[in-house]
């Protein structure tokens, strides 16, 4: 039996995961709060979350999210959160439980009484499928869709490097369970808004190639967001854009903060671990798909990005 579905009897469970979770954090926090529910078990989804959350994933049950969490609780179950800094202002629930539950992807998580941990899975809800079908539970529609969106979003719709045959054959059950794939496909990827459509445009002038370093790279200002009206949360989509460069191997994309900041998207098509390149500057992900915030201006860093690349060469 799966450690998730030991001792939950008369607990106050909490579900999260990372700060303005992404389409793998709540389909897996979210497929787990449902599963919870139909076995009985209250429990309480709660992120941190400091932006709106990107209209395409607005497929998912999100009415499902507590706004403000209790004080306490005996268990909190984490997804795709290996650091517990990254958790925000839920951090201190953590901290105070009686157990943490980490679930994840990523490599060597910093804290979790119980740790479930896969760094070759492609995703989060690819790690919580293996521990639902041990439960032996009966995926309902809801709960596919949810685990589909996280499996989609994290190989880039199948595309990326991690996508391996198990990911397709998750993919194929989770189909079988009633996922709506193409439902699913079709917000996340198959539409954007005019003014996003329209600031596509504005990245797409500024890439720039670095052929040396087979480094691909633009960026988004503060300036951008309010000229074209539109929040960073619905931006994700542009990495995707940026790494179309058949020319390159590695794509940047820079998006500047409110605090004049950097955050960093890094997507890699060869054997260039973008995990190495992003912990430079703190940060962290996966071999083929990584993120990391920074002080340094733009011409910084490229150049510390160049470094990381020609080391690995």
């Amino acid at each position: 039996m799966s450690e998730l579905f030991k001792n939950l009897e008369n607990k106050s469970i909490l579900i999260t995961g990372h700060v303005n979770p992404d389409g793998d954090a709540l389909g897996a926090a979210l497929s787990f709060k449902i599963i919870l529910n139909e076995l009985d078990h209250d429990a309480d989804v709660c992120f941190d979350i400091n932006v709106n959350l990107p209209s395409n994933l607005n497929h998912l049950p999100l009415h499902l999210i507590t706004q403000e969490p209790i004080e306490k609780y005996d268990k909190v179950f984490v997804f795709d959160c290996g650091n517990p800094q990254r958790l925000g202002k839920l951090e201190p629930l953590a901290n105070t439980a009686t157990e943490v539950v980490v679930v994840d992807h990523h490599i060597d998580p910093s804290f979790g009484d119980i740790q479930i941990i896969d760094p070759t899975a492609a995703s989060t809800t690819q790690v919580l499928y293996r521990e639902i079908k041990k439960f032996d539970y009966k995926i309902s529609r809801d709960v596919a869709n949810c685990l589909m969106t996280g499996l989609i979003t994290d190989t880039g719709r199948f595309q990326y490097s991690n996508t391996d045959s198990e990911v397709f054959n998750i993919a194929a059950e989770l189909m079988n369970s009633g996922a709506e794939l193409t439902k699913i496909s079709e917000n996340i990827y198959g539409s954007i808004s005019f003014n996003a459509m329209k600031l596509q445009s504005e990245i797409i002038k500024r890439i720039e190639l670095f052929t040396e370093h087979s480094l691909v790279v633009s960026y988004v200002l503060q300036e951008d967001y309010k000229k074209y009206n539109i929040e960073e949360s619905e931006l994700d989509f542009l990495i995707d854009s940026v790494r179309l460069v058949k020319e390159s191997n590695i794509a940047l994309l820079l998006k500047e903060q409110s605090d004049n900041s950097f955050k960093g998207s890094l997507r890699s098509r060869n054997d260039i671990d973008v995990q190495l390149i992003a912990s430079e500057f703190g940060g962290g992900g996966h071999k083929a798909a990584s993120g990391f915030s920074t002080t340094h201006d733009i011409e910084n860093i490229i150049d510390k990005v160049k470094k990381a690349i020609e080391s690995q060469l």
